[in-house]
This record gives C-alpha cells, sequence and structure tokens, in this order.
C-alpha cells in the first residue's frame, strides 16, 4: 500500500491540502486493495481514528462505511442506517464499563457467544492475551477483534452480509449451536424496558439471540444505561431470562434493575 505524501495535487495540478490528500489516498487505497478497516487506515496515515472518520464522512461522493470498514461509495449496497463507526464513539466509556463489568465472569477455556453491536467489542479487548477460549459470533466488528487474538478460536456464523447490523445472518436454519455448548452468551440489545423486555431493530437478529440464549448455560445482557426506556421492534427476552445485566455500575441481577437501568436501593 502506498504511503501517503503530502505532494500530491489536485484536479487542477495544484498541491492538495492534507485534508484532500488523506482523501485521496483513501480512495486509491480502497480502490487498489479492498475495503480498508478504520484502525489500519489511521496507522497508515498517521492520524487519529476520529480524523479518518471525519475524512470519510466528508467525502460520500467517493466514501462510506460499511460496519467498521471504509469501502468505495459506489460498493456499498445501500448506506446503513445504523451506522455503527458513529454508534462506536456514544457513550464509550460507559460501554467499557459496562463490558469490563464482565470480566470476573470469564475464565480461560470458555466457550462464549458475543453478540452483534458497539459494547461488546469492548469486551473483546479485555480479554487477556494469552488466554485460549473460543468465541462464536456473527457480527463482523466482533470477528474482526478476536482474530488479533491468535488464542482464541473464532466460530463465525455463516450467512448473507446485513450492512444495517453489520453481521451475518444464515439464509436457511444454522445448524452450528447443535455443536456446541455455551459457557456464556454476552448480549446486546437496542432498547431495554423493564416492563416490556428487552428487543433489537430486526427480527433477523432477535432470532440469533434467542437461539443463543438457549444454548448458553448462562446468559449475560450487556448495555449502558441509555438504553434503558427505549423499545425497538424485535423482542428477544425479558430481564428475567439473564443471569446478570451489566452496565456502567458493574453487574447487577435482572431482581435489582430499576427503571433507568440504576441499582435498586434496598435499605
Amino acid at each position: 500500500m502506498q504511503v501517503l505524501t503530502m505532494t500530491q495535487t489536485d484536479s487542477r495540478g495544484l498541491p492538495a491540502s492534507r485534508k484532500e490528500a488523506r482523501a485521496s489516498w483513501l480512495r486509491e487505497a480502497v480502490m487498489n486493495h479492498g475495503p480498508l478497516h478504520v484502525r489500519d487506515a489511521a496507522e497508515s496515515l498517521d492520524v487519529s481514528e476520529m480524523t479518518v472518520r471525519r475524512d470519510v464522512r466528508e467525502n460520500p461522493e467517493m466514501l462510506q462505511f460499511l460496519g467498521g470498514h471504509i469501502v468505495l461509495s459506489q460498493d456499498a449496497v445501500r448506506r446503513a442506517p445504523y451506522d455503527l463507526s458513529d454508534a462506536a464513539e456514544v457513550h464509550q466509556d460507559a460501554k467499557r464499563a459496562a463490558s469490563d463489568a464482565c470480566l470476573s465472569l470469564l475464565e480461560p477455556e470458555a466457550t462464549i457467544f458475543v453478540d452483534c453491536g458497539t459494547t461488546l467489542p469492548h469486551l473483546i479487548h479485555a480479554i487477556p492475551p494469552d488466554w485460549e477460549m473460543t468465541v462464536i459470533c456473527y457480527a463482523l466488528n466482533i470477528a474482526d477483534l478476536v482474530v488479533r487474538k491468535p488464542n482464541i478460536k473464532l466460530v463465525l456464523l455463516g450467512g448473507v452480509y446485513h450492512p444495517a447490523t453489520a453481521s451475518f445472518y444464515p439464509v436457511e436454519e444454522d445448524g452450528t449451536f447443535d455443536a456446541y455448548a455455551l459457557n456464556l452468551a454476552f448480549m446486546s440489545a437496542a432498547g431495554v424496558d423493564t416492563t416490556l423486555g428487552v428487543t433489537c431493530t430486526t427480527f433477523r437478529e432477535s432470532a440469533l439471540k434467542r437461539q443463543a440464549m438457549r444454548r448458553a448455560a448462562r446468559s449475560v445482557l450487556v448495555t449502558d444505561r441509555s438504553k434503558f426506556g427505549t423499545v425497538r421492534p424485535a423482542r428477544f427476552a425479558g430481564l428475567g431470562d439473564f443471569s446478570y445485566v451489566a452496565t456502567e455500575d458493574g453487574l447487577i441481577p435482572p431482581s435489582e434493575i430499576a427503571v433507568d437501568g440504576s441499582r435498586l436501593d434496598r435499605s
């Protein structure tokens, strides 16, 4: 992959600005090498990931996001209504804290399911690099992080890629879960309501979530408190179906969760 130089010129033959040069480099890199991860682009350009994301957003006619990757605009099937790159920047500290709260439940050699979204990547980051375990997932951003940890066995559920959630959903019934007994299923959600239950945006996603929870000895809902009070179309569980709810306040039994996601005061 070529190295960025600041001597590139624009269409008029004039020296390009640094921003224009980066956008041009990104377009050429994707054209020559295919989808480019935001992290790799930032390292190559020696800038922050936030700068790369801004460059992509400011050039929608050339580039756009697909999951955590940069692609040419004409190569994307459609622009996702839920952009993971945007969502990943929201409530980052709370999402990280919720994921860190789950570490006490993890053990080496475990087989776990890790759901989609922008909260659970923090869990993958937090797994010690020397641990050997098996991770089953169906989301591109989760798989991309797991393969960077050589001691973890990755099982990626196959199917058709759906940009809206950056996930793979089976065309027909997937028998992968039948071959595995899960110690833990770490689940994400788009909405949590103490009365109506735990919901997500698509029914394909909710079906996979229910399947994973049925195969798990214990299921943990990992979410920040901003999701509480929100209801999405596809219900996949009630709060009582989880062993714990992990929020920025730590691990909380479902019976001790208040309507706003805080821990009930029993005093």
